[in-house]
């Protein structure tokens, strides 16, 4: 029996934890287990010092992709490493990228991810459902979402949705909100039943919603305003920007509701290449994400 500590975010690796238990012990403390599964490298909130010290005393240290980008920082201009012993990824496209910056393959594992499993079928609805989903930065609220929001309200014979996260949005500036937390045990339910009414995504970033969305064959549309700026006092993040692929289309704000309009009318406008990133960064024709990840962290 194995003692595992897992340290959650986004409730995307809930499903591994509730197998694990079955055989295994998960404990509350890090220093009490033999492997310690995490989602980030972080020096900020003294995540990297947790893992040095655990391979120092000899502990293996599993990193698990927690989002569509959500091991970014080998990249420029962060240009960082990765000390963990093994990487669970989603896709063929995460492992490309890891390899690209100069990660060793033989720590890569494309796993999938168990979020996929939680998207529900399409649902007959009436009328059409925008959904805008918030760019969620730093603990205050950025200028591009109320920007977005704007414009949104302008658009006729379209119901707007925007989808939020609690704690990280102010919800008053917004119209109807449906607003989820991490920590929340429904959060992967709500972001589900949300997406299975869904007719057309906006975001200001290929976000993991975007990527879900994509998933289920809903067009993503990206408000291409982005300023930049710093990030938890970061200034490194002055000269990043969340990648994009094919699969979304970017407009300028003075076009972004033209675009709704005619995607609306045009659904099938990305469908292959939605289709395409959803295998590629999402790995969703990866079977049982759930034990390959298991398997990463007990091997």
């Amino acid at each position: 029996m194995a003692k595992i500590k897992i340290f959650y975010w986004n409730r995307d690796i809930e499903d591994v934890a509730k197998e694990l238990k079955k055989e295994h012990q998960l404990v509350e403390n890090w220093e009490d287990a033999d492997i310690i599964v995490v989602w980030n490298e972080i020096k900020r909130g003294g995540w990297l010092d947790i893992i040095l010290e655990a391979q120092k005393q000899g502990k293996k240290v599993v990193l698990y992709q927690q989002g569509i980008w959500g091991i970014d920082r080998v990249q420029p201009p962060f240009n960082e490493k990765i000390h963990a012993d093994k990487i669970c990824v989603w896709g063929e496209g995460d492992r490309e990228r890891l390899e690209k910056y100069g990660i060793n393959k033989k720590k890569i594992f494309v796993c999938g991810s168990p979020i996929f499993k939680h998207l529900k079928p399409k649902e007959l609805h009436e009328g059409k459902n925008v959904v805008f989903a918030l760019e969620h930065w730093d603990t205050t609220e950025i200028p591009e979402n109320l920007i977005v929001a704007s414009e949104l309200r302008k658009l006729e014979g379209v119901n707007v949705i925007t989808k939020a996260l609690k704690g990280e949005h102010q919800l008053e500036l917004y119209d109807n909100v449906i607003a989820t937390s991490r920590n929340e045990e429904n959060h992967l339910e709500v972001v589900a039943n949300l997406l299975a009414k869904t007719d057309l995504v906006v975001a200001i970033s290929e976000s993991t919603f975007a990527l879900l969305a994509e998933a289920m064959d809903i067009p993503v549309i990206i408000a291409n305003i982005w300023i930049p700026k710093e990030r938890a006092g970061e200034k490194t993040y002055l000269n990043y920007r969340h990648p994009f692929t094919d699969a979304v289309t970017k407009v300028g704000i003075k076009n972004l509701n033209k675009e709704i309009l005619w995607q609306l009318k045009n659904p099938e406008i990305k469908k292959e290449e939605r289709k395409k990133q959803a295998i590629r960064n999402g790995g969703i024709d990866i079977k049982n994400p759930v034990q390959n990840i298991i398997d990463v962290i007990l091997k």
